[in-house]
């Protein structure tokens, strides 16, 4: 018979239980240390367990009750990290449970204490006449808190601000130049003072450089134009051609910079520019570059070598989605393929498959997977990369993208560091579902320090932790195809198949098995996150969400896309356009914002929706957008490059596509844009909706272009209003009651 016994150990830190059979062997778990430690915040803790009577020796599992993380876990020890900021002093309790009998466990209680610190160690440089935001944090204390300088000055032109709370910004317009060192004290509630010593080096601002690093290239008797860009200099600007020459066919080069003409000969023509800005005196910058020429007939060069796709939308089933990769050899043939497709009524992976593809000599073109019989029509960029939906009789109404990989991070050790991700697809009731998170990848298959923030139907859900497991097969050929899972408490596991773009890129697709249950179906990007974050993390950002606003009657697809500025720490400002089912209205708001150091973005009155979403950041002004609302927004935020976006930015051929759509019946489309540099704007469209397949589509419009937004009309309405990425990169929000968003790269 069984006989369970139970001992206490230093004042109940430490609890042994012991499990016995009948015959008369047991099995026992110990810790060391097995009385409670005391370790300040941010330190570290060495647990091991010593399972007595375990003929398996399959040690232990651990688990965490309270602040902190756990690393470094095997079967016999771990080690518990205490919270890099504590407020007030706390404890953690570390659990280990025996592998060959679940009943049994011991357990480990830790002491954390405060230490009241300033924890930032050092602010970024600034500019000289550019305005300039940072922050200096405390914790370990109960606010509220005194800050001062007690020695030193800030750079002139820079001020600190007032403030009781943790932290405290310095901010303002730099007007002398050098290093300028300080010490900033911070006194707590109790009277208590702690002091560091900071230094803000001022540099002279950038000199005029030459911003179009390559050129689009030409073919034979098609006419092409770019024009070049400078930045950091005083606008206008002349241009003149210093050694080398243009292609055969082109005008010579115009003092504002545009190259234009029709090529004649295939070939690659290298130049060197100069450019001349208006300051008095007058500086002048350099660039090497060069402009090739290609044959005049089909593209299908431009797909070549290894890539990973994923797709998102609906079929006939209801949500639908997949991911794969292939190999495109450069003249029309697509080997190693594999997909993973999921939908209410049908889960299949790892299904291999062949096919061919035709690129047209305007970059448009289509690949088909012969065996599986789909199509996807594409519109390709000039790095490789491409814009892709689903156009085929298939039923399936989705979009999503084509991306070049490297294979030499087809392997777990290659994942590792701090990601961010972004899932949309449908929650367990059928209806719209967003989630947005990060976590750890330790590079051997291990995912920790997880959160996530999710919203749906049944409502949304914040800061929720998990944990998973990653792993990528070796298979021959390769093919970058790996599989990851995600535990959450109380909530289960959910897995997915990825598709490694490159170490620090991702495409992910849940494949659980959606028919007779209520699972989720998601998929999304997961990218490698370039910290530290901090208040000066956000700037100015162009982004762009999707929603659908559903009522007892109707169901509504609404989308923005607009700017995102911060103008000064922990502050932003909203200006965007939205399209709710075809009408369209301005958003302008100010508010406030705070970010952790994962990267989790909290924003407080931002117009955006209510509630307010909230962001997961994966570098500076970039990051992922998921909302708190019923319309379940989500979407992305790219940083915008300094600009003065005039007409004349909008130059030379982009390619563009749909983001996920909101309904099934949506049109998305894929689309090669031509801009003059100047006021037209005409497309190459291929589109996919209710209607059926619609190849071969043209359009062309004007367009005006002010401060970074534009306004397109074709035929004397409105057709889509947009907003200046860069030069080489514009989203466009269409005035259709699909309220569809599309991206533009060149």
């Amino acid at each position: 018979m069984a006989r369970f016994r139970i001992l206490l150990l230093g004042f109940g830190v430490v609890a042994t239980l012991v499990f016995s059979n009948c015959s008369g062997s047991k099995i026992s778990v110990t810790l060391s240390p097995s009385t409670t430690p005391t370790i300040n915040q941010g330190g570290t803790q060495s647990i091991t367990a010593t399972v007595a009577n375990d003929t398996t020796n399959a040690g232990v599992t651990w688990t965490l009750s309270g602040p902190g993380v756990l690393s470094n876990s095997s079967t016999t020890a771990v080690t518990y990290v205490a919270p890099s900021v504590l407020s007030a002093d706390t404890s953690a309790t570390v659990t280990a449970t025996s592998v060959a009998n679940t009943n049994v466990s011991a357990t480990l209680m830790i002491t954390i204490d405060a230490v009241f610190e300033i924890i930032s160690t050092s602010l970024e440089s600034g500019t000289l006449g550019v305005p300039y935001s940072g922050a200096i944090t405390a914790g370990g204390a109960s606010t509220p808190f005194t800050w001062a300088i007690v020695s030193g000055a800030l750079p002139p032109g820079l001020t600190l601000s007032t403030s009781s709370g943790t932290s405290v910004s310095i901010s303002g317009v730099p007007t002398v130049e050098g290093s300028f060192n300080f010490t900033i004290q911070v006194t707590n509630a109790s009277g208590t003072p702690v002091t560091q010593s900071f230094t803000i080096v001022i540099a002279p601002p950038p000199s005029l450089s030459v911003a179009t690093r390559s050129l689009a290239n030409g073919t034979v008797g098609e006419a092409y134009s770019e024009i070049l860009q400078a930045v950091n200099g005083t606008p206008p600007y002349s241009w003149k051609i210093i050694s080398g020459k243009l292609p055969a066919g082109f005008s010579p080069l115009s003092s504002a910079g545009v190259i234009s003409g029709t090529p004649t000969t295939v070939g690659t023509s290298d130049f060197s520019v100069q450019v001349t800005d208006s300051a008095k005196p007058s500086a002048t910058a350099t660039a090497d570059l060069s402009l090739t020429i290609a044959p005049n007939a089909v593209n299908d060069s431009l797909l070549n070598g290894n890539y990973a796709f994923l797709v998102n939308g609906f079929d006939p089933n209801g949500h639908f989605m997949a991911a794969g990769s292939f190999v495109a050899d450069g003249a029309g043939n697509l080997t190693n393929g594999v997909i993973d497709t999921n939908d209410p009524a049908n889960l299949q992976l790892n299904q291999s498959f062949s096919g061919s593809y035709l690129i047209g000599l305007d970059n448009l073109g289509a690949m088909t997977f012969t065996s599986l019989g789909r199509t996807f029509a594409l519109a390709m960029m000039a790095d490789g990369n491409a814009r892709i939906i689903e156009f085929d009789t298939t039923g399936a109404q989705a979009a999503g993208v084509l991306l070049k990989q490297d294979t030499s991070a087809f392997s777990a050790t290659q994942i590792m560091g701090t990601f961010a991700f972004g899932f949309l697809g449908a929650d367990p009731e059928g209806g719209r579902l967003g989630i947005a998170g990060e976590f750890t990848a330790d590079g051997k298959g291990d995912l920790s320090a997880g959160q996530f923030d999710s919203d749906g139907s049944a409502g949304a859900a914040h800061a929720v932790a998990f944990s998973g497991g990653y792993s990528i097969p070796s298979v021959v050929p390769p093919n970058g195809r790996g599989t990851m899972s995600i535990s959450v408490t109380g909530q289960g596991t959910t897995n997915y198949s990825f598709y490694v773009v490159s170490a620090s890129e991702l495409l992910a697709i849940e494949i659980d098995q959606v028919v007779g249950q209520s699972r989720r179906l998601v998929s999304g990007s997961i990218l490698k996150q370039t910290g530290p974050f901090q208040a000066s993390s956000l700037g100015a950002s162009v982004f762009e969400t999707t929603a659908l606003e559903t009522t007892a009657a109707s169901a509504t697809p609404q989308s923005q896309v607009g700017l995102l500025a911060a103008p000064t720490a922990g502050n932003l400002t909203i200006s965007a356009d939205q399209n709710s089912g075809g009408t369209l209205s301005s958003l302008s708001a100010s508010g406030t914002y705070s970010v952790a150091s994962n990267g989790r973005v909290t924003l407080t009155h931002s117009g955006i929706a209510t509630p307010d979403p909230v962001l997961y950041l994966v570098g500076a002004s970039e990051g992922f957008v998921i909302g708190s609302d019923p319309g379940v927004i989500f979407g992305f935020m790219e940083p915008q490059t300094p600009s003065p976006f005039t007409a004349t930015a909008l130059s030379g051929t982009y390619a563009g596509g749909s983001v996920v759509p909101t309904t099934a019946g949506a049109t998305n489309q894929v689309d090669i844009a031509t801009a003059s540099g100047g006021a037209t704007l005409s497309f190459n469209t291929e589109a996919n909706g209710a209607g059926g397949l619609n190849p071969g589509l043209s359009s062309s419009g004007t367009y005006s272009l002010v401060s970074g937004r534009g306004v397109l009309t074709v035929d004397g309405s409105v057709a889509a209003i947009f907003y200046m990425v860069s030069p080489t990169e514009f989203w466009s929000l269409l005035t259709g009651a699909d309220a569809a968003v599309e991206l533009f790269q060149q």
